[in-house]
Order: structure tokens, then C-alpha cells, then sequence
């Protein structure tokens, strides 16, 4: 009997704390009830093995400072082994958090004005209508280039997209060329040989149709169509005799009436700031081919607005 005394003793020395004083656990620990009528001596027996046990089970030891990660793992655990050796356990609700605090007001703020500089990157401007000035270098091509030496143009332009998703719109642009003839005229009543030059003078009613129409810097077309010309030939101006060179007074030139030509070609456009852009376009021409043909080459730059 003596053994037996100092053997519950023993165990009840060994147990923790708040067995003692099971209504009272200490903040955070389980409030432990029996179901079966087991004494506190069997309630702290079973209480020191099932915390044993559950932390093998959960690594996580609550007796010991640290880092409370395995401590859901624990509690678990050691519930469960309570559980099955006839006690209730709870655990204290844990306490409510603070609301969020509230956001700070929103104060609104004054807009920023930016400016954009030729460096950065804008995009091309969709508008139904835009107008453009362009000029530029015009070749002589098959038995033109026989008679006519290579040329400059100017022009302008105006176009016209219904839609912002349809990539084909029309284009109207009109343009004056000048050449200067192979050989000079010699005119046989004054000895003369004077100079010669032809100016073309007319416009295109063309399609393009845009082969990149998404939002971006840069754009590439194709295009073509019919237009209407004219034709003048001047001879005289400054020109040489047998004896000595001067200006001739009696300038004479002649105009054809209307000639149909047809055109087509390519062309790439690059946005600039402020709405605008640039453009560079080369096309084949071809003016009157049922009658005296005139082939050309214009290759044409402008701005776009």
C-alpha cells in the first residue's frame, strides 16, 4: 500500500500546472472535463501521455517558447488522444480581430499635363478625312526615258476612310510634273537651238487599302487607280545660235487635252506627334496607253494631317 501512495504521488507531482486546477486553465491552455467519472490522478495521467504523445505526432512542443506553427497540429492531436480515453476537450474562442482600418480619403488630385516629345513613340490618329502635301522625284521609264530626262513633282492630297475598321478608303490627289527634254529643239527660222520641257499636270482617284490597321506607329499600304492628265510642251526660253547664246523671246508651247492614265504602287506611313504623319509612297504611272504613252516612276514624300 505505501508503494502504491507514493506512486500516485509521484504522478500527480509530474502533471502540469492547471491540472491542479482544472476551472481555471491557464490563458490559451484546454479546459479538460471527465466523461467517465475518472479521478484528477487518472485525469493527470492521461493528460501527461497524451502530451507525450501528441508531440511526437506534431513536432511542436507548447511547453517550450518558440514559434507557434505546429501548434494546430498539436492541439489536434493531443484532442483526439484526449478523446479517446473519455474526456472532453475545449479550447478558449480565440479573440476577435480589429476591423480593417478604414482607407484614407481620397483627395482629388489636379491633372497632369504631358507633353510629347519627337522621341517618343505616338500612334497613328484614326480620322475619317485627312489631307496631305507631298512632292518628290519622278524617273522616266521605257521610251519616255528616249526623250524626257527624269523629273520632280509636287502635289496634294485628300483622303477619306468611312470606317475605323474597314482597312480601304479613296484618295483624290492631284500633282504637277516638270521635264526637261533629251535633246533641244532647233528651230530653223532663227538658227536657234532651244531648249524644250514638258510639264504634266492632273490627278488620281485611287483606293488603299492599309495592310496593317491595328493602333500603331507604323503603317504599310497598297494602292491604285485611274486618273486624268494633261500634257504641255514648251520650246523656246534661253537657247544657243552659230554665233553666240541668249535668251528667245518667242516661247511657244502647246497643251493636249485630257489623257486617261492608271497607276498602282506601295507605300509605308509613320505617326508623328500631334496627330500627323509622315509618308513615303512609290507607284508605276502610266498616262494615255491607247495613243503616245508616257511611262513614269514618282516616288513622293509628304506629311499626312
Amino acid at each position: 500500500m505505501p508503494a502504491k501512495l507514493l506512486s500516485a504521488a509521484f504522478l500527480v507531482a509530474i502533471s502540469l500546472p492547471a491540472i491542479a486546477q482544472p476551472t481555471q486553465p491557464a490563458p490559451g491552455a484546454p479546459t479538460i472535463s471527465a466523461s467517465r467519472g475518472q479521478d484528477e490522478a487518472q485525469m493527470a495521467r492521461d493528460r501527461y501521455e497524451c502530451y507525450g504523445w501528441a508531440k511526437g505526432q506534431s513536432g511542436f512542443d507548447p511547453a517550450q517558447s518558440g514559434s507557434s506553427a505546429g501548434l494546430s497540429l498539436y492541439q489536434r492531436a493531443f484532442t483526439a488522444c484526449m478523446t479517446g480515453r473519455g474526456y472532453t476537450v475545449s479550447y478558449p474562442a480565440a479573440a476577435p480581430s480589429q476591423p480593417p482600418a478604414a482607407p484614407p480619403p481620397v483627395i482629388a488630385a489636379r491633372p497632369v499635363y504631358v507633353r510629347q516629345y519627337w522621341w517618343e513613340s505616338p500612334e497613328l490618329v484614326y480620322r475619317p478625312v485627312h489631307f496631305a502635301i507631298e512632292g518628290g522625284y519622278t524617273a522616266t521609264a521605257g521610251s519616255t526615258s528616249d526623250y524626257l530626262n527624269d523629273g520632280g513633282n509636287v502635289g496634294i492630297g485628300f483622303s477619306f476612310f468611312p470606317s475605323r475598321t474597314l482597312p480601304l478608303g479613296l484618295r483624290i490627289d492631284g500633282s504637277w510634273s516638270r521635264f526637261d527634254a533629251s535633246h533641244a529643239y532647233y528651230y530653223p527660222n532663227a538658227n536657234y537651238y532651244l531648249p524644250v520641257h514638258e510639264n504634266i499636270y492632273g490627278g488620281d482617284a485611287d483606293l488603299q487599302f492599309n495592310l496593317v490597321h491595328t493602333p500603331s506607329r507604323y503603317q504599310f499600304y497598297l494602292l491604285g487607280g485611274a486618273g486624268w492628265y494633261r500634257e504641255q510642251n514648251v520650246i523656246g526660253g534661253y537657247g544657243c545660235g552659230y554665233y553666240y547664246c541668249g535668251s528667245y523671246s518667242g516661247e511657244q508651247s502647246s497643251t493636249t487635252g485630257w489623257r486617261t492614265s492608271w497607276n498602282a504602287g506601295l507605300g509605308g506611313e509613320v505617326a508623328m506627334p500631334g496627330g500627323t504623319s509622315f509618308f513615303m509612297e512609290v507607284r508605276y504611272q502610266r498616262i494615255a496607253p491607247q495613243d503616245n504613252e508616257r511611262q513614269f516612276v514618282p516616288v513622293r514624300v509628304g506629311i499626312r494631317f
